[in-house]
């Protein structure tokens, strides 16, 4: 474990060689990194998703960067593609938490996978800064504010009773 002045953090790193990635989790901010790097092959990213999910409390939104600036992706095949996309469609824990993959510009990118998961309707958003990213994860929810009710007029006004003639729509 390591500690900082602005929460616990846990550190989880992949246990072999082969592997390339490492997942920190910040509690108090509902915030889990995973770090990925070198060529990063679906395997890897399903190794990554396994340790992220381990450290999710039960029922509680979290905030995930997965963070591939040091990474690229390798050609899987469209069946690899589809089955990976598939299971982060449908994993029960990443609903409702916001997520955000950090990619450098120009970075090889499985398009197949984002494809498929946004097809699928898994949530999430693509940056090219740590700083972007970050801001868009720790900002808080965006809200839509309801459409003000039409005021109710008793009379139409002229412009609305011209057209209204002109139509056909009002006979005088």
């Amino acid at each position: 474990e390591r500690h900082d002045g602005r929460g616990e953090f846990r550190c989880v790193e992949a246990d072999t060689i082969d592997m390339a990635h490492e997942v920190e989790t910040n509690q108090y901010l509902g915030l889990i990194v995973c770090t990925l790097w070198g060529l990063v092959w679906v395997e890897e990213r399903n190794a990554a998703l396994d340790e992220t999910l381990a450290q999710m409390e039960e029922g509680r939104p979290y905030r995930i960067l997965v963070d591939m600036i040091g990474a690229s992706c390798a050609n899987e095949s469209l069946e690899t593609s589809a089955e990976y996309a598939r299971r982060l469609a449908s994993e029960r824990r990443l609903k409702g938490c916001r997520i955000a993959y950090l990619y450098p510009e120009g970075a090889r990118v499985n398009i197949a996978v984002e494809k498929l998961a946004e097809a699928r309707d898994f949530k999430f958003r693509r940056f090219a800064t740590t700083t972007d990213a970050l801001d868009w994860l720790l900002s808080p929810p965006t809200r839509i504010k309801p459409v003000p009710a039409l005021e109710q007029q008793d009379e139409p006004d002229a412009i609305t009773l011209l057209a209204g003639l002109r139509s056909g729509r009002w006979v005088a």
